[in-house]
């Protein structure tokens, strides 16, 4: 991808104002760049100075460079188009077609439209008020795959709410069987084992929250089944983290007596942990919120998320 920079930088040399230059479509080089996802070309050319006429600049169809980048697709180059503040993501072209009407007409998108759909709402993006453009009347979903994805959903959150209530019952150490803490578990003072309980209470009782959602949205309706995906999955995404933050402080507890034991398995532990934290974050961000500091934060995992919805001949490129 860095060849098409340098491409461009060798051409500059040679005629500065072939920046200029429109194809036969009106198109400038921020569009055609945009239109075939050339995210490092827009990089490049929105950090040069003087080119704030072609930012904005209207093609024959009256689409910006924004606007071809969200109808083909390219996440990335919307990322880098709306955080600049010299683009203006509410024109509309000459069917008064806005940026965000491409997707409300649009009810089932894509990871990577959905990644778009998020980068404009988190800019404050807003539909046109008066499009020529007729109401496309909605498809008929096939929601079987989405009931697919709630019930494998459901069986996961109904495994861990079953493993974590036999393990509130099976405590490390098992239990005293002698008065006056006949019943009692053997390890209750120690601070590992108090981690261990508070982990297991919240990944049995946010599985079980998850599970009920998901029950709600088997009814069929979709709108249900995008409120059930937003709600419930970080609550199972929860369960699984404090599930496995108390695995790790459960076995620490029991081989605690062996200290180079216990030391491996917190650090194997921990490692882990940290590893689980991305994916987990990422069912919480990005963030459409409009926010500056909550879209800075939203930053990076909406990259991972770009680059984990692009296909492997577009890595390789890469």
């Amino acid at each position: 991808m860095r060849g098409y920079v340098d491409i461009v930088k060798e051409l500059l040399q040679v005629s500065s104002d072939s920046i200029e230059l429109l194809s036969k479509h009106g198109e400038n080089i921020l569009h055609v760049a945009a239109k075939y996802g050339k995210d490092n070309v827009v990089d490049f050319v929105l950090k040069k100075k003087g080119v704030e006429n072609l930012i904005n600049e209207k093609d024959k169809g009256g689409n910006t460079p924004l606007h071809l980048a969200t109808r083909h697709a390219h996440p990335k180059v919307v990322n880098y188009l709306t955080w600049d503040e010299r683009v203006d993501v509410n024109l509309a072209n000459n069917e008064q077609w806005s940026i965000q009407l491409h997707f409300t007409r649009n009810i089932f998108i894509s990871t990577t439209q959905t990644l778009i759909w998020t980068a404009l709402k988190s800019t404050g993006a807003r539909p046109a008020g008066n499009s020529k453009v007729p109401p496309k009347p909605p498809k008929s979903p096939n929601t079987d795959q989405y009931k697919d994805r709630v019930n494998t959903l459901l069986l996961v959150s109904t495994l861990v709410a079953t493993v974590t209530f036999a393990a509130g019952f099976t405590m490390p150490g098992g239990y005293n069987s002698s008065d006056p803490s006949a019943g009692m578990a053997i390890f209750l003072m120690r601070n590992l084992f108090h981690m261990f309980v508070i982990c297991n209470t919240i990944a049995m009782y946010t599985s079980i929250l998850a599970a009920i959602i998901f029950i709600w949205a088997q009814l069929g309706d979709l709108n249900l089944m995008d409120t059930a995906f937003r709600f419930a999955l970080p609550l199972l995404g929860l369960a699984l983290y404090a599930m496995s933050f108390g695995f790790m402080a459960g076995v620490s507890l029991v081989v605690s007596n062996l200290h180079w034991l216990a030391i491996v398995v917190f650090i194997i532990g921990i490692i882990c942990l940290f590893s689980l934290s991305v994916p987990f974050l990422l069912l919480f961000l990005p963030t459409k919120s409009t926010n500056r500091i909550l879209r800075h934060i939203s930053y990076y995992p909406f990259l991972i998320l770009v680059w984990a919805s692009e296909s492997p001949e577009i890595k390789q490129e890469d």
